[in-house]
């Protein structure tokens, strides 16, 4: 089972669900569902609540709160 986050890009406030590849206090990373596209997201401190990354000039955001399983 894989888990899955939201990921909100804030240049067009469209928000998606991903699959966590790999995740610690620091960083987040994802696979887009329904894509090929993998975004790293940071945070700036451990004790942040948010993610912060970009990819192709857009910025994303996410909580990397679970909000699902994914079985593939």
């Amino acid at each position: 089972m894989i888990e899955l986050v939201e990921v909100t890009c804030t240049d067009n406030n469209k928000t998606l669900k991903a699959s966590v590849m790999k995740k610690s206090d620091k960083f987040l990373e994802v696979a887009v569902e329904g894509t090929n596209t993998k975004v790293t997201l940071k945070k700036k401190t451990p004790v942040d609540r948010i993610y912060i990354g970009k990819m192709a000039g857009l910025e994303f955001t996410s909580t990397g709160e679970n909000v699902g399983w994914s079985n593939v």
